[in-house]
Formats: C-alpha cells, structure tokens, sequence
C-alpha cells in the first residue's frame, strides 16, 4: 500500500490537496479535491475506496468533471486508516511540496503595510500621490525600485514650489541622477510628479497634456516647452510681442515654422482672427500647400494631440480664430477630429461619406483596405500606417489618407502642374 500511495498516477491527487493545504485550508475541512487523474490513478484511488467495504458493494466509481476526477478525502482517509492529521505527511511523502501560500501572503501584506508607511512619512502632505502608489503591486523583486521612487519624489518634494523655473529633466536629474526619470510619458514617472503637483496645489485633474504642463509651471518645473512644436503656415499676429513677430516675419517670407511651447506661453501672441485656420494631421499637406502657393493659415497637429498643440489651440479659440480640421478618414483621425470639435469649435472638413464616394469614384486608389494597428499614430514617433494586402484572419478598416490627391485638392484648391491630379470633375463636392 505505501508504495501505492507514491506511484506517479496518483500523484495528481496529492498535488491537488497540496494546493488546499498551502491556501491554508485546514486539512479537516477539506471534503473533495478535483484532480486530473490517469485512467490507472483512477482505478488505484477507487480500489483504496473500495477497501474495508461490506462484501459484494458495488465498486466505488469516481465522479469526473471537465477538471479531472473528484476525490472525497474524508472517505480517503477512512479507506487508508489515516486522520486529517496524517493528510500533510500523505503529501510530503509522495515527494509533493506544499508551499507556504499563506503566510507568502501574510509576507506580502506586510511587505505592503511596511513599503506604504513608508511613503505616507516620506509624502505627509500628498494624499493623491501615497494613494496610487498603494495601488500598485509589491514584491522582493519592485520593493527597492519602489522605495527609489518614492526617495525620489520626496526629494522633489522638498524642493517644491521652486524660487525659479527649472527643467523638468534638469529637475529629474538632481533628484535621481537620470534626467528622464520623471519624463510625461509611458516610460517615466511624470504622473505622479502631476499628482505631486495637484496635492500641493489642491486642484483637480488636468484634462490636457497642456494643462498638466501649465500645472507644473506653477510650481516652478517646466516641461517640454522647447522639444514640443507645433508646424504652420500663413498663420499671423496682430500683436507685437517676439512670438507675434516671429509668426508675421514668416507669412512675409512664405515660409512654414515649428513654433514652440514657450514661444506659445512665455510670449503668447495676439492672433489674427481675420481667416479661418485650417487644422490638418500630416506635415505632408503643409509641403503640399507651399508647392502651390497656398495662402490658407494652416496648422499641423503631425497625427496626435500634445502639450504644444493643445496650448495653440486653446489661444486661437481666446481670440476669435475659426478652426477648420481634416485629418486621415480612420479611427484615430476621427478621434481627433471629435476632440477638437467639441473642445475647440471646429468645423470638421471632408472627413464625411460625401468625401469618401468623391475619393473612391476619383482614382484607382480610393480608401485603402489596412489591418488595424492599435494605437497607430501617423509620423512622429508612433509607427505608420502602411497599405498592405490583409492577412487571413485580420481585422480590417477603411481608410483614406490626407495624401490622396482628391482630399489634397479638395482641402488647398486643384494645382494646374500636379503630376498626380485627378480629373476636377469626377471629385467635385
């Protein structure tokens, strides 16, 4: 019988009741277990069941479920002369582990009582900020990045608001060492420099990139002024100021310009609300409209929404500019077009049915049939959108790029030269 009570095919009955023992299960408690048993562990297991029963009983039959067979470990016990007792030594002497499931949990809850202490010490004065970190999850394996995060953050803490403004990479780099610790995007911790921020300025959650920008300005810290830009075209000023000059001096010289996010906040100019602007998603049209001689204010966004074109948007709303927007006919880019409509007024220009039939009865190419990519942006640092042949399988969108000449001639007028024109009259609306 003992050596029975080792062979292989019934050791997944002894791995099931380790797995109740080490959930701390008491062994008394536990009536079934389900385990995947072979046809041979099956017979062995009713064969012990069937022991130290009455003469001519009917075998006793393991009831099976879609997990395996089921076991009464009660019955069990009784058929082996064993006690609940005896069930840990059943197990261990089948050569079965049993880990410490319960008190690894007890660990871990102590690790996380301890590790969120410590940062209710280190932050007193940030509940919003103690209060995503205790969200997170805790093991032997984060506990050290987690404390540096949080030595981080109290270091950054200390030095709040700041005397004069300093960088937020700059900032980062004094506290840790690495000046892309505290960077706003999916790699840095600039969330919860934003959190730090809201708690000591006790304000709700910013609803833009810009906003959240405008935020830790407040305390002293910028952020991505210089790196952010926006592209335009034609776009004037009325005012006087560095930034108003600058966007004049480049609709004398018919030129686009990158304007920056501190061009737009330390200098914010008085815009000219005389001409609608004209918001687009790809840079490819700004090049286009100075190819024929466009003189339509034209803004590029470059396929997503940031800091720098947010702020832009915010001014000209502030000083009476009509915006018109078109982007790419695909989800994001009707995205952005519904987030620009609704917070900045925006006309939304041949992004409807009408400019999808104009495209499709207008060239061999009309919208391209595309797997879809999650999250793709167009240019900048998001991957692009790439017409390619569907895969068995895969799921599909229509799309029409801004780049096909039907949408190009209908946003900046038909060019005489255009080598890759369309007929005016089988794409008028």
């Amino acid at each position: 019988m003992s050596g029975d009570l080792t062979d292989l095919d019934v050791r997944p009955l002894w791995e099931a009741v380790a797995a109740r023992l080490a959930r701390g299960d008491d062994a008394a408690a536990i009536r079934n277990v389900t385990a995947p048993l072979s046809r041979t562990g099956q017979a062995m297991v009713a064969g012990w069941l069937t022991r130290g029963r009455r003469t001519g009983s009917r075998p006793v039959a393991l009831r099976a479920t879609g997990n395996g067979s089921v076991v009464p470990v009660p019955k069990l016990l009784d058929a082996l002369g064993r006690t609940p007792d005896d069930l840990r030594g059943l197990v261990e002497a089948a050569g079965v582990a049993i880990p410490d499931l319960a008190g690894q949990r007890r660990t871990a809850d102590q690790m996380r009582a301890d590790i969120n202490d410590y940062a209710a010490r280190a932050l007193p004065d940030a509940p919003l900020l103690t209060a995503r970190l205790r969200s997170y999850g805790i093991s032997d394996e984060t506990l050290e990045d987690r404390r540096w995060l949080i030595d981080s953050l109290s270091r950054l803490r200390e030095l709040l608001p700041l005397p004069r403004p300093v960088t937020l990479a700059r900032l980062a780099h004094h506290c840790t060492g690495d000046p892309h610790y505290f960077d706003l995007n999916d790699t840095g911790h600039g969330d919860k420099v934003v959190l730090l921020a809201r708690d000591l300025l006790q304000v709700p959650q910013p609803d833009t990139p810009a906003a959240e920008r405008a935020l830790l300005a407040r305390l002293g810290v910028i952020a991505d002024r210089l790196s952010q830009t926006v592209l335009v075209l034609n776009v004037a000023a009325s005012g006087d100021g560095p930034t108003d000059r600058a966007l004049n001096l480049a609709c004398s010289d018919n030129r686009p310009v990158h304007v920056t996010l501190h061009d737009l906040t330390a200098h914010p100019p008085a815009l000219d609300s005389s001409r609608a602007w004209l918001v687009v998603e790809n840079p490819s049209v700004v090049d286009e409209a100075l190819m024929r001689g466009t003189d339509q204010p034209i803004v590029c966004t470059s396929g997503t929404l940031t800091a720098v074109d947010h702020t832009l948007l915010a001014l000209a709303v502030d000083n009476g500019v009509p915006l018109e927007y078109s982007g790419d006919l695909d989800p994001s880019g009707h995205a952005i077009a519904a987030a620009v409509q609704a917070r900045y007024q925006a006309a939304i220009r041949y992004m409807d049915e009408a400019a999808r039939l104009a495209v499709d009865a207008g060239s061999r190419f009309g919208s391209v049939l595309l797997p879809e990519q999650k999250g793709a942006e167009r240019e900048g640092d998001s991957p692009a959108k790439t017409p390619t042949e569907p895969t068995a399988g895969s799921q599909t969108q229509r799309v029409i790029f801004q780049e096909h000449s039907v949408i190009l001639d209908l946003l900046l007028g038909p060019s005489a030269g255009d080598p890759l024109s369309v007929p005016r009259q089988r794409h008028s609306l």
